[in-house]
């Protein structure tokens, strides 16, 4: 998939990452199909954090349910 990751101080790209995948049991993946930039992630922009190059940005992200582990009880892939 594409992300935008932080390559150094006020410098990010547009790469592949590997697909995201359930990990634990309360984990859930999501499609996204939007996502912003936040203005906490200008911390890392600016250099203010000790964010290493290859950080994924952005949090403020919308999609749709794709997969749920075993103990996810509030969501469901959409149909």
């Amino acid at each position: 998939m594409r992300a935008v990751v932080y390559t150094g101080v006020r410098t990010v790209a547009v790469r592949e990452v590997p697909d995201a995948t359930l990990e634990a049991e309360t984990d859930a993946v999501v499609r996204i199909s939007s996502a912003a930039l936040c203005g906490t992630d200008l911390h890392m922009y600016d250099g203010r954090t000790s964010a290493e190059p290859g950080l994924v940005l952005g949090h403020e992200p919308l999609g749709v349910v794709q997969e749920v582990g075993s103990a996810v009880q509030t969501v469901r892939p959409a149909a």
